[in-house]
């Protein structure tokens, strides 16, 4: 076993403490046992806790409360509870079991085979968790890289930056309309520099001032009202790493004199803390706005501005590389026909080139959402245009009458192999003849909506649709 995991054994009980302790003795293991909960607290705040193992509820521990600490200052901690009989059944134990993902119970007298076991479960989890997060890493490495290929100037820039400045130390600042891939930037900067700590990410705008700063630079026990135990702050938590801040133009005044001071003498203290904390992280942001503009008129500290300026990254809106969006709808195709288990999926040319029309005010991001409900929707191996949403349509220009294909013609046309007659007429509207197309086909297919959406090369959703909006539904049930 790995011989750097701490196992904290919390038990009011001295005999049982030891029984347990004399189990795990010799498995290559660091043991630390204690009866006092405040004791455990204190081990929990100055070591790496790997596994608790502790007293579910007993007269002096509370292992529900330990839990939570445990928890918040190692993420992947395996937990053990000790437990009375039948009391699973009981308020405490079901919260327990829903406490938590990587929790399991032991109940009394202690088996040293069962916990013998579930240790090796336990440890099990966690290296499997370990590997699952070094390939996540991996994936979401690529994943960013490969949002940013493209063949415009503009992202060939960007691409060319970002391999320039991110195995320095230098802050960066990412402008960039909603969806455009700022943090896509941010994680591509991290996975190409030089730091082996985590990228830790921060929204500004979720929080209010009290809560950013306790997010941010964390908080002692006792600081403000619910604050039961000590708590690291993102900073800490970013130690040898890097920290994105998203929408940092909304953090207060106070969190950004806070922040200055930080980026300039690379210490903090908590909040309600007086010990002096030395941080090494780099800063990457990301906003929206004008910062300088917020600078000149004192909504954004000036002096806090020339520091978190020192790289500017613009990004591009997706109408300022159109000729992108081929290859982005290519990528999101692949990947959404592999999560939700689908033959692969394609395109025309005629979609295609709607989508490139389309202003995309929410840049890739839209985009992305919209080649997901596409894939999903899909019933054909070919999307046309006529199944893009009715949004787009309707944004470029395009009507659905002009879509569906129907003869341009000024008499009876015999539109499914002589057995259906279109009741066609001078005079008659697009919506007319499209209704009639359809009814017809309807009509001849028994009204089997997958084979008229073969016949007339639409989705089945487009048929339903038009079907609903033409009463042809209705019409056909009767």
């Amino acid at each position: 076993m790995d011989a750097q995991k701490i196992v904290l054994i919390v038990d009011a009980d001295r005999a049982e403490r030891e029984l347990v302790c004399e189990t795990l003795a010799g498995k290559g293991l660091r043991l630390v046992a204690t009866g006092n909960m405040y004791q455990a607290f204190h081990q929990i705040e100055h070591l790496k806790v790997d596994i608790l193992i502790a007293q579910l509820k007993a007269k002096r521990i509370d292992g529900l409360t330990l839990l939570e600490a445990a928890a918040q200052h190692h993420p992947d901690v395996g937990v053990i509870f000790i437990t009375e009989p039948n009391i699973l059944e009981t308020d405490i134990g079901i919260r327990a079991m829903l406490a938590y993902k990587d929790t399991y119970f032991l109940p009394k007298p202690v088996n040293p085979v069962h916990l013998e076991a579930l240790l090796h479960r336990t440890l099990e989890n966690q290296r499997l968790t370990f590997e699952n997060r070094q390939l996540q890493l991996q994936i979401d490495e690529n994943e960013g890289l490969r949002r940013l290929t493209g063949k415009s100037p503009e992202i060939t820039r960007i691409r060319e930056m970002i391999a320039q400045i991110a195995p320095t130390k230098a802050t960066v600042m990412i402008y960039g309309a909603r969806g455009t891939g700022k943090e896509l930037v941010a994680r591509a900067i991290h996975h190409r520099s030089l730091r082996h700590g985590p990228l830790i990410a921060f929204n500004c705008a979720t929080l209010n001032e009290n809560l950013a700063e306790s997010e941010l630079f964390g908080h002692e026990r006792g600081a403000f009202s619910g604050a039961y135990h000590q708590r690291k702050g993102r900073f800490e938590l970013a130690h040898g790493g890097t920290l994105f801040l998203d929408e940092v133009s909304q953090l207060s005044l106070s969190n950004q004199a806070r922040l200055l001071r930080v980026l300039e003498e690379r210490e903090f203290e908590r909040v309600g803390g007086d010990k002096t904390i030395q941080v090494d992280v780099r800063i990457v942001c990301a906003t929206n706005h004008d910062l300088e503009e917020s600078s000149k008129r004192r909504e954004f500290l000036p002096d806090l501005y020339d520091r978190l300026n020192v790289v500017p990254i613009h990004l591009p809106t997706l109408q300022e590389r159109i000729e992108d969006i081929p290859l982005l709808v290519k990528d999101f195709l692949e990947e959404f026909c592999r999560q939700n288990t689908k033959s692969a999926v394609s395109l025309s040319p005629e979609a295609i080139r709607t989508l490139m029309k389309y202003q995309w005010p929410g840049n890739v991001r839209e985009l992305k959402n919209c080649i997901e409900g596409l894939v999903v929707m899909s019933t054909q191996s070919t999307i046309q245009q006529i199944d893009l949403p009715e949004r787009i349509l309707k944004a470029t220009g395009i009507e659905f009458s002009n879509l569906l294909a129907v003869p341009d013609v000024w008499e009876p046309v015999n539109v499914i192999e002589g057995h259906q007659r279109l009741n066609v007429e001078v005079g008659m509207s697009l919506d007319e003849i499209n209704r009639e197309a359809l009814r017809a086909t309807l009509e001849s297919v028994d009204n089997n909506k997958a084979k008229a959406a073969e016949i007339l090369k639409v989705s089945r959703r487009t048929i339903q649709r038009k079907a609903k909006e033409y009463g042809l539904s209705e019409e056909q049930d009767s």
